[in-house]
């Protein structure tokens, strides 16, 4: 069954924060296990959502619906200047995931970008194994992945110098 895509409504805001919690929960979860603390992932979250639903760039949040429920969520943003639109926030919600959803909100912010006359779209996704239905959804729309690297440093206090402060890996005794 393929989803209905339509403009965000005020009346969605718990059915997105909800899906989105859920959807994040995996991959967010992962990223603190490896940076080794709590990163208030869900209160950063609902602070952007939140900033999306009250901006003008509200006209570009798009929910997904089956059945009358909201299953999914994608914003997208442009810039003109380069005539670049980038996905920004996408979740399906868990138990929608892998059936088509995400390709087909992605296929409509695409043909929404084209309208908007850009040449160019660009998203991003983690690449831990908690996001790998996400880049199965980017690559089944077009999207080719880029060999890239993200960094990641915790900023000690002024008396590191910036050096930051760095998870240490156990290591190995021999014995």
């Amino acid at each position: 069954m393929t989803p209905r895509l339509r403009p965000y409504a005020d009346g969605d805001w718990e059915a997105v924060l909800d899906l989105c919690l859920l959807a994040f929960a995996p991959g967010c979860g992962a990223l603190e296990l490896l940076v080794g603390h709590d990163l208030e992932w869900r209160t950063c979250l609902e602070k952007y959502l939140r900033s999306l639903t009250r901006s003008r760039d509200k006209k570009r949040l798009f929910v997904a619906e089956l059945g009358g429920s909201v299953v999914g969520v994608v914003h997208y943003e442009v810039d003109l200047l380069s005539q670049c639109g980038q996905i920004g926030v996408s979740a399906v919600h868990p138990a929608r995931q892998g059936k088509g959803v995400g390709p087909s909100m992605y296929e409509h912010v695409l043909e929404a970008m084209r309208a908007e006359g850009l040449r160019y779209a660009t998203a991003d996704t983690g690449g831990h194994a908690a996001h790998s239905r996400s880049r199965r959804a980017y690559e089944r729309v077009g999207f080719v992945a880029l060999p890239m690297m993200q960094y990641f440093m915790e900023l000690g206090d002024s008396r590191s110098r910036g050096r930051g402060t760095r998870r240490r890996r156990p290591t190995k005794r021999s014995g």
